[in-house]
């Protein structure tokens, strides 16, 4: 039966994960002198499957920024006599990759502490862009004060990778975890920040001193995770005890003795029963018609 009472539940949902991670190019990245980098990544994983047992998993997608490099040029002269002033040319590296996430868990849910493995598919790419900013943008009204030239070097490779990591259950809604991933990458146009000079301290940047190599990188992250959760209510079930002495007051039907009116003797042989006669009432005599009495 049920109870009047009322209990929540909970049901996982999944997990939102934000953190910091430091990128390090790897093999041939590394060697044509790419910048380290830090960066940002923004994750989702679903509900672990199945998600009592000790070994699960879970699917989801994986973000991460970063900035690989930064280099500053000053006092550079602009082309139009009709600006006053001069600009500074800001250049820099930034990297961003979006994958499909597996993740293979040995823990659940009540776990505290849960080592995994991190599975990863997707791409990556490079971009370096410049951006142009005025000296005195108060002088200048009539001009732009920024003005961005993106993808000077652009290249987007497919990757695949993973790695392991570690989460530490704070309480039932929040994680904290750390976790190195490395993804494989196809070779592809990068300019390195060293690479990138201002000829004869002229006002012309040059960025024609890209490398061709493969993107191996290499991503070392802390963060933290929100789990998520379905709330829900339900009577729980209250198991009653019947006792098993207990007979109903009613049946469906119930069987009678026998009603017969045939006696029987100790041996069962029936005996014949004498017919009795009716009662009469006793008649008063002869009668007389009146026609004789006279």
């Amino acid at each position: 039966m049920y109870s009047n009472g009322q209990d929540i539940g909970r049901v996982s949902k999944g997990s939102i994960g934000i953190g910091l991670h430091l990128a390090c190019p790897q093999n041939q990245l590394s060697d044509v002198g790419y910048n380290d980098g830090f960066g940002l990544h923004l994750s989702y994983l679903s509900r672990k499957y199945p998600y009592r047992a000790r070994l699960n998993y879970q699917i989801g997608v994986q973000l991460d920024w970063g900035n690989m490099g930064n280099k500053s040029f000053n006092n550079i002269a602009l082309d139009d006599p009709n600006i006053v002033g001069e600009a500074t040319i800001d250049v820099n590296n930034k990297m961003f990759g979006s994958f499909i996430a597996g993740r293979i868990n040995y823990g659940n849910d009540n776990s505290k502490i849960v080592p995994y493995i991190n599975l990863l598919v997707g791409y990556r790419n490079f971009n370096t862009r410049q951006l142009l900013s005025l000296n005195n943008p108060a002088d200048n009204p009539d001009y732009q004060t920024d003005t961005t030239t993106n993808r000077i070097v652009f290249t987007q490779r497919f990757y695949i990778g993973g790695g392991f990591g570690v989460s530490y259950r704070i309480n039932r809604s929040i994680s904290l975890e750390g976790y190195a991933n490395y993804t494989f990458g196809q070779a592809g146009a990068v300019l390195p920040i060293k690479n990138i000079t201002r000829p004869n301290e002229g006002n012309e940047i040059s960025y024609t001193d890209y490398k061709v190599s493969h993107t191996d990188m290499l991503l070392l992250s802390v963060g933290i995770r929100f789990h998520l959760f379905k709330t829900y209510r339900y009577l729980p079930y209250v198991n009653q005890v019947t006792n098993p002495s207990f007979e109903p007051s009613y049946t469906r039907y119930r069987d009678k003795e026998n009603t017969s009116t045939n006696n029987t003797t100790d041996n069962h042989t029936p005996q014949k029963t004498k017919k009795k006669s009716p009662i009469k009432i006793k008649p008063n005599g002869p009668t007389k018609d009146k026609e004789d009495e006279s």
